[in-house]
C-alpha cells in the first residue's frame, strides 16, 4: 500500500513561504500529498483533534509534512502546540534558499519535491 502523505505549509510573507506553499500545491495537485490548512489549527481545536485521529488511523501508511519557510519553524510551533509530535520537518532555508534574495524557480521547487518524495 502506498504511503498517504498530508502537508502542511507556511505561506509566510516572504519568497521562502512562497516556497514552502508552492511545492506543497504542487504535491497535493499532482495527487501525491492531501494539503491541509495550517492556519486552522491554531484556532480550531475539534480540527486538529479529527486530524490527529485521521493521520493515527492510517498508521504506518500516513505520514504527516509540515513545510516551514524560515528559521522562525511557525508551522512546527502550531502543529507542537496543537499536539502533534510524529511528523516530518523540512525548512526551505535547508535547501540554501535565502530568505528575501533567492528567487522561487520552478527548478529549486522540484528538487524540494524530489526530497521530499525520497
Amino acid at each position: 500500500m502506498e504511503k498517504k502523505i498530508i502537508i502542511l505549509a507556511c505561506s509566510g510573507a516572504s519568497n521562502t513561504g512562497a516556497y514552502s506553499d508552492r511545492v506543497a500545491r504542487k504535491l497535493m495537485l499532482q495527487g501525491k500529498a492531501k494539503m491541509l490548512c495550517l492556519a486552522r489549527f491554531s484556532v480550531d481545536e475539534e480540527f486538529s483533534k479529527t486530524s490527529k485521529s485521521d493521520l493515527e488511523s492510517m498508521g504506518e501508511f500516513g505520514e504527516l509534512i509540515v513545510i516551514d519557510g524560515c528559521t522562525e519553524n511557525c508551522a512546527e510551533m502550531i502543529m507542537k502546540n496543537s499536539g502533534f509530535i510524529k511528523f516530518k520537518h523540512i525548512n526551505i532555508t535547508d535547501f540554501g534558499i535565502i530568505k528575501g534574495k533567492t528567487p522561487v524557480t520552478e527548478d529549486k521547487i522540484e528538487g524540494i519535491i524530489r526530497y521530499i518524495l525520497s
